[in-house]
């Protein structure tokens, strides 16, 4: 196909003749990439960069945006790149019309903890434009001469750097930030935008994502274009682990209607693949169909538009390398937990909560390591440490281990009331108990001691049992009872008054029971010996 560019002596001229070329080279791309809808608004800036990218994707209709777990997600949707395990590199390359092509390449890189980066270039060119130069009249209205000058080419190229990283369990997101340049013949222009996405993980089995592209734009050089703003919408559901997959996508862009997806792909073996998809906007316009072969960490994809202008063929090679980044992850997140619970048992709690936050940083979907970062805050707020040998500091760091295990609640108020039976003027310490005592749905929260110096909890706690007894509130006196018992579980008193109190209430075998543990315990026990007597 000859092309002719003029390149004629009113500057005028020369820019008009350019943005036709331009936007004939747009609505040849939008029809053989399926972007129909916007060209029926007219076309828009880069729109190249709509086209699509990896012959899988393209495959399925390009209904990829939530389905993207692969290396072109830095294309797709950059939120997905968190799926990726491994370094991945991929490249595409799609013959588009006479001298004209399109081609994508790719490189993947998940870190430890860092989220997962991405570079990518996407490049449209055609080439073949025939340059000539006329020659008019003073007047303008009379060609004198014509001469040729040689040929030029068309070439639209997107430099991006895509971002992705899971802020929960089942949520992600992504940014992209790319520049993209334009050159027909010596008129350049480039414009500098930035994408925002996110992706949701409902379950295993199903996905939504949406996402904002050129969600902030600039543009510089010969041109006063402006990116348009578009919006997206797209689902991905998997079926037999992972062997039949469908999306659909939605998109709507600035100044054009919507524009829809729908595909599918389905694993024959665990090494060849079919897909298919079809677009619309909003009839169908086109119909793609795909095959793709894997070999260790090889990977071939090749898709067949078939459309009203005839086919476009995408080719898409991907190569994986490196171990698996959620093997290196596990690794690293299970030693910072371990270094947490060795601060632990020495008692240096700010030390651990900094091992936390780091496994946190890590692993930000863990929820189990965000539990115990949320309820070790809580503790250090009141007992940034604990350490040495003596009874208090040991039963406060047992406590708040139990605390922040979170498995045996009981077990983390009741060693902490010991502690505080042993220190009784900690309010420190109290305001750590009464926390647990709250999160462990204690109705009566330990209070501080009264009476006495020495009044003790213990002392209260015995006090508040002996008195529940002369009220005849048998039940509340068992239940101090148990208190006292649950820090010293031989305290001889409080078996007392526990027995007692079931031999008020008529229950004379479970009251024998308690008072011969009591004489176990202190054989010389007159009085409980003559109780025994009397229930017998």
């Amino acid at each position: 196909m000859k092309r002719i560019v003029v390149n004629a002596v009113a500057p005028l001229a020369v820019q008009a003749l350019k943005r036709i070329i331009r936007f004939g080279l747009a609505a040849g791309l939008f029809i053989f990439g399926s972007q129909l809808s916007f060209a029926q608004s007219g076309g828009q800036p880069g729109q190249f960069m709509s086209y699509g990218a990896g012959a899988r994707g393209l495959g399925m209709g390009g209904a990829f945006f939530a389905v993207s777990d692969d290396a072109s997600a830095s294309y797709w949707n950059p939120a997905a790149l968190t799926l990726l395990e491994r370094k991945e590199f991929t490249a595409m390359q799609a013959t588009l019309f006479a001298d004209t092509t399109l081609n994508f390449f790719t490189f993947a890189y998940p870190t430890v903890s860092k989220g997962t980066w991405a570079l990518s270039l996407t490049q449209l060119k055609s080439t073949g434009f025939e340059r000539i130069s006329i020659t008019a009249n003073a007047s303008g209205d009379e060609i004198i001469d014509i001469k040729s000058m040689g040929t030029f080419d068309n070439v639209e190229r997107a430099m991006a750097l895509s971002w992705g990283r899971d802020v929960s369990e089942k949520l992600s997101f992504g940014f992209m930030v790319k520049n993209i340049t334009r050159q027909l013949d010596t008129s350049k222009d480039s414009f500098n935008a930035v994408d925002v996405t996110m992706l949701q993980r409902f379950s295993p089995n199903y996905r939504v994502a949406i996402g904002a592209q050129n969600v902030f734009a600039m543009s510089s050089g010969d041109t006063d274009d402006k990116l348009p703003l578009t919006l997206k919408l797209g689902q991905a559901l998997s079926l037999f682990k992972g062997g039949l997959i469908f999306g659909f996508d939605l998109s709507k862009q600035q100044g054009a209607d919507m524009n829809w997806r729908f595909g599918g792909e389905y694993w024959l073996m665990y090494w060849s693949a079919l897909r298919f998809g079809v677009v619309g906007a909003p009839g169908i316009q086109e119909a793609d169909f795909g095959l793709g072969i894997k070999y260790k960490d090889f990977g071939f994809d090749v898709a067949q538009g078939v459309h009203a202008l005839g086919t476009t063929t995408r080719f898409s090679v991907t190569m994986r390398m490196g171990g698996s980044n959620k093997a290196r992850h596990g690794s690293q997140v299970r030693e910072l937990i371990r270094q947490a619970m060795q601060y632990f048992k020495s008692g240096s709690f700010g030390r651990a909560m900094e091992k936390l936050r780091a496994a946190m940083d890590a692993d930000p979907g863990n929820s189990e390591i965000r539990r115990m970062v949320t309820r070790l805050q809580g503790a250090v707020d009141y007992v940034p440490n604990s350490t040495g040998s003596e009874e208090v500091p040991t039963l406060t760091r047992r406590g708040i281990i139990a605390y922040v295990d979170g498995k045996d609640m009981r077990s983390a108020v009741n060693v902490l009331r010991h502690a505080f039976n042993k220190e009784p003027k900690n309010d420190r310490l109290l305001s750590l108990l009464n926390m647990v005592e709250k999160e462990s749905g204690v109705t009566e929260l330990t209070r501080k001691p009264e009476g006495p110096e020495i009044f003790t909890y213990i002392d209260q706690r015995t006090y508040d049992a002996r008195q529940a007894i002369y009220d005849g509130k048998y039940d509340l006196a068992m239940t101090r009872s148990q208190d006292i018992l649950d820090l010293e579980p031989n305290n001889e008193t409080a078996l007392e008054i526990m027995g007692s109190a079931f031999y008020l209430m008529d229950q004379k075998d479970k009251a024998r029971v308690i008072w011969e543990k009591v004489v176990e315990i202190n054989p010389g026990n007159k009085m409980v010996k003559e109780f025994l007597r009397q229930v017998k």
